[in-house]
C-alpha cells in the first residue's frame, strides 16, 4: 500500500514542478484577471501640473493671511480657470481666480481657497478663512514621477489596474499566458447532464463541471473531455493527448479498486509520478506527476468533496504560479470556533467544511453539520475549510481555529 505523503511535502513537489508560462502581449482589457509580465512606469509626471483640488478661488497666501468671518479679505477677480483651460492670467497681488477642480493653477496663486469659504459681489471676491500656503493644490509630480514603476512583475490586473494602465498611457501590455487545462472524468457509472437513467446505479456526474468551472475561476483556459469509460484502451487513448495541454486533471481512477486504471495508464503515456495518496482528510487519492516541460498531470478523487478539496488545495495553487501570481495559496484566517467539533480518527489532516464570518473585530468559524466525502451539499453552502492538524481529536467552543478561505 503505497505511504501517505504529508500536504507540505506534496505541495512541495508540485511547487517545485512549475513556473509561469510563456508572455504574450494582450489589449488592457482582456488583461483582467492576468498577471503582469512586466514591470509598469509612469509616462509623465502626475500630476503634469500643479492643479487645483476642488471648486473655489486661487489666490496668494500673503493677501489671505488673518482672514476670518469678522474680517473677510476683499479680492478682484480677474478671470476663471476650469479643467483644460488654455487661458493665461497671472494672480497679481489684490487679485484672485476663479478656479474648478483639476484646472491648472494660474501663475503667482500658490493657494486654494473652497468656495464654501468665500462670497462673490460685484466683481469682488470675500475670503472668510485663512487657508494654509498650498493649501488644496495638487503639486506636479506628488503621486508618482516620471519613469517611476505604478505596477509590478507579477501583479494582478483588476478593474483598478486598468483605470491605473490608461492612466499612465498604456493600451498593450504584457501578462503570463494562461495555462491550457484539459478535465476528464472517468468511470462507467457515471452519467452527463441531460442523458437519461437506464439503472439505479448509476450516478449524475459533477466533477468535470466543478473543476471545469474552478480551473476557470482560477484563471486557467479550461477544455472538457467530458467522461471516459472505464476501459484501458479508451483511457490510454484520451490520455495520450496530455501533450496538448500544460494541465491535466482527471477525476476518479486513482483509488485502490480493481477498475482504478488512471494511476496505471499515466505512467505508460510518461507521467513521471511524484506522489499517490495525500496524508489528508478527504482527497486521499490524490496522484500527481509531471510529463514535458512544466506540464502537470493531477489525478483527483471520484468524491465530489474530495475532488473539489483536492482541487483548491493542490491544483489552484499550480494554475497561479502558471499564471505568474505572487501569491498562489487560498488565503488563511485565524477564527473563533462556535462550537465543538469531534472526530473520531485524527492520524490525517482534515478540511473541515465550514462557515466563516467577520464580526465585532474578529473571525468566527462555524463547522457544518455535514462532512462526508461525498457530499456536495457541505461545500455549497460553505465558504472555508475548518483546518484540524494530525493528533487532534477535539476542538473546543470558544478556541482559536485555522480556516482556509475559498473566496
Amino acid at each position: 500500500m503505497p505511504e501517505l505523503t504529508p500536504l507540505e511535502e506534496a505541495l512541495k513537489a508540485v511547487m517545485e514542478s512549475v513556473k509561469p508560462l510563456g508572455t504574450e502581449r494582450v489589449f488592457i482589457y482582456d488583461a483582467v484577471g492576468r498577471f503582469l509580465a512586466e514591470d509598469i512606469t509612469s509616462d509623465t509626471d502626475k500630476p503634469l501640473f500643479d492643479n487645483s483640488a476642488m471648486d473655489g478661488f486661487a489666490v496668494r497666501h500673503e493677501d489671505i493671511e488673518g482672514a476670518d468671518e469678522d474680517n473677510a479679505v476683499q479680492l478682484r477677480l480677474v478671470g476663471e480657470y476650469s479643467a483644460g483651460t488654455g487661458e493665461e492670467i497671472r494672480v497679481e497681488r489684490g487679485t484672485a481666480v476663479k478656479i474648478f477642480t483639476g484646472a491648472p493653477i494660474p501663475e503667482g496663486a500658490d493657494t486654494v481657497v473652497p468656495v464654501e469659504y468665500t462670497e462673490t459681489k460685484d466683481g469682488y471676491v470675500y475670503i472668510k478663512k485663512e487657508f494654509k500656503r498650498g493649501a488644496n493644490v495638487r503639486k506636479r509630480g506628488e503621486e508618482v514621477k516620471e519613469g517611476e514603476v505604478v505596477l509590478k512583475r507579477g501583479h494582478e490586473i483588476r478593474g483598478y489596474e486598468v483605470g491605473m494602465l490608461a492612466f499612465v498611457n498604456r493600451a498593450v501590455v504584457e501578462v503570463y499566458r494562461r495555462p491550457r487545462v484539459a478535465v476528464l472524468s472517468t468511470g462507467d457509472e457515471l452519467l452527463e447532464v441531460g442523458e437519461p437513467q437506464s439503472r439505479p446505479s448509476q450516478i449524475r456526474s459533477s466533477n468535470h463541471h466543478m473543476i471545469y468551472s474552478l480551473v476557470e475561476s482560477a484563471g486557467g483556459v479550461p477544455h472538457q473531455l467530458g467522461i471516459a469509460p472505464d476501459d484501458p484502451e479508451e483511457l490510454r487513448r484520451v490520455l495520450r493527448t496530455c501533450r496538448d495541454y500544460d494541465i491535466f486533471i482527471t477525476t476518479g481512477g486513482v483509488s485502490m479498486g480493481e477498475r482504478d486504471y488512471v494511476q496505471y495508464l499515466v505512467k505508460e503515456v510518461g507521467v513521471d509520478v511524484k506522489f499517490h495518496k495525500l496524508r489528508i482528510k478527504p482527497a486521499k487519492p490524490v496522484l500527481f506527476g509531471t510529463y514535458g516541460e512544466n506540464r502537470l498531470f493531477f489525478g483527483l478523487p471520484g468524491n465530489p468533496v474530495s475532488c473539489a478539496i483536492a482541487f483548491d488545495l493542490i491544483v489552484y495553487p499550480a494554475i497561479r504560479a502558471m499564471l505568474g501570481a505572487k501569491e498562489v495559496f487560498k488565503k488563511k484566517v485565524k477564527a473563533v470556533l462556535t462550537k465543538d467539533y469531534v472526530r473520531r480518527d485524527a492520524k490525517r489532516r482534515e478540511f473541515a467544511r465550514a462557515k466563516v464570518w467577520f464580526e465585532n473585530g474578529k473571525f468566527f468559524c462555524e463547522p457544518h453539520q455535514k462532512q462526508r466525502s461525498h457530499m456536495l451539499t457541505s461545500l455549497v453552502e460553505a465558504n472555508a475549510y475548518l483546518v484540524v492538524y494530525e493528533g487532534v481529536k477535539e476542538l473546543k467552543k470558544g478556541e482559536e481555529v485555522e480556516a482556509v478561505l475559498l473566496q
